[in-house]
């Protein structure tokens, strides 16, 4: 994914990310309100303590924690998810990654964007977010015999305890 900042029309933070790009409300205020877009199109503005537009890596992470799907590796998508959203209509939403996300801050105290956790950069109201494919890509290897639902399973602990075996 590449990420970035944009302050009064000029790019003023730049960033890769892999799994996932969050933008928090201040660790002590409350929530923050969101005007989310997709390719230039409104969405929605969401009030809640976050967003987190996650890859498929990322699915499996924060994303899913708060709330959202697992996306298969193979799928060529993101997942919009709110954190702790203020009306529960706000769900998770699966996107094409070909598009571009842009997430405004309209209102909140302290509120950043994390790009995977590494990089952070602080946000002031009328910021935008810009979320868009990169041209890099990563190719994972694995061992013979390894598949995806493998990784799940023994992750997520499914099938612990049940008596239940692959």
């Amino acid at each position: 994914m590449q990420a970035g900042v944009v302050r009064d029309g000029q790019a003023v933070f730049d960033a890769l990310a892999m799994n996932d790009v969050v933008v928090n409300r201040g660790a002590t205020s409350g929530m923050v309100e969101l005007k989310v877009e997709v390719d230039g199109h409104f969405v929605a503005n969401q009030r809640a303590d976050g967003l987190i537009v996650a890859s498929p890596t990322g699915s499996s992470a924060y994303a899913l924690s708060a709330g959202g799907p697992l996306l298969h590796p193979a799928i060529a998508g993101w997942v919009l998810v709110p954190i702790a959203p203020h009306t529960l209509s706000n769900r998770p939403i699966v996107l094409p990654d070909g598009g571009e996300i842009a997430i405004e801050l309209v209102s909140g105290r302290d509120a950043s964007a994390n790009f995977d956790m590494q990089s952070l950069a602080s946000l002031l109201h009328g910021d935008r977010i810009v979320v868009r494919r990169s041209e890099h890509k990563v190719r994972f290897l694995h061992p013979r015999g390894w598949t995806y639902f493998d990784t799940l399973r023994k992750k997520l602990h499914w099938n612990e305890g049940a008596g239940l075996s692959p």
